[in-house]
């Protein structure tokens, strides 16, 4: 059972999707609140957001101009809530959207882009697909967001030049167990993995992790695979 919650300033679709909704078995409506004017309703809108780590639901559906509203006057306690529920999904619907700000808003957790002319049925559908983990955009905004990705990824070319600078000579300085690790970060395991690989704590891993990055001077776990692997390289 997909368990949604709903925020949007229009009452009429509110009641109208709810309708619709009450035909669905695997879709269960748990909380909705109608913000018009959030700056007035801030306080409801809170106690909505609080409720909603009560309930934990699956899917969050979020008018994006009540979003907008709400990142304008409370980001940081938002943020807070978005932390309180890790496993929860959001899906940002409104009547159009601009491709530099689905990139923020995907950086912010959000993992559907809905536009409501695309009608109920379309909508149900985008739930689903978000619930099992998959993000949702529809045609018109696919190829302008990937375009966008493209070109914040040229901006950061940089990186790869920096990238190319690694020294493998680093990793002399590295122990047994921190080199043990650096192969296992090659490998893309998580922590959590490789804790219970070298049946140590996933605390402990995290504090190999920056001492690696500490003594070898990189800063991210990119950096340490394609350092490794270079060394390995060498080795051979």
């Amino acid at each position: 059972m997909i368990k949604l919650a709903i925020i949007t300033r229009d009452e009429n679709y509110l009641q109208q999707l709810t309708n619709r909704l009450q035909r669905e078995k695997d879709i269960s409506l748990v909380s909705t609140i109608v913000i018009k004017d959030l700056e007035s309703n801030e306080e409801q809108a809170l106690a909505f957001m609080k409720q909603m780590t009560e309930q934990r639901p699956d899917i969050f559906l979020l008018e994006q101009a009540v979003l907008r509203d709400m990142a304008a006057l409370a980001l940081e306690i938002i943020l807070d809530y978005r932390d309180k529920l890790p496993t929860m999904k959001t899906i940002i619907f409104g009547i159009r959207y601009n491709e530099e700000n689905v990139m923020a808003m995907m950086q912010g957790g959000a993992r559907g882009f809905f536009r409501t002319e695309l009608g109920e049925e379309k909508l149900i559908k985008c739930i689903r697909t978000v619930a099992q983990g998959e993000i949702w955009l529809d045609a018109q905004l696919i190829t302008p967001v990937f375009d966008q990705f493209i070109k914040e990824f040229m901006k950061k070319r940089d990186l790869l030049k920096s990238l190319a600078n690694l020294s493998s000579a680093k990793l002399d300085m590295l122990s047994h167990r921190e080199m043990e690790i650096m192969e296992l970060i090659s490998h893309s395991m998580t922590n959590e993995e490789i804790a219970d690989k070298l049946f140590i704590s996933s605390k402990t891993v995290k504090t190999h992790l920056r001492n690696i990055f500490a003594k070898a001077e990189i800063r991210n776990r990119v950096e340490a695979a394609l350092l490794y692997a270079r060394h390995t390289l060498i080795l051979h």
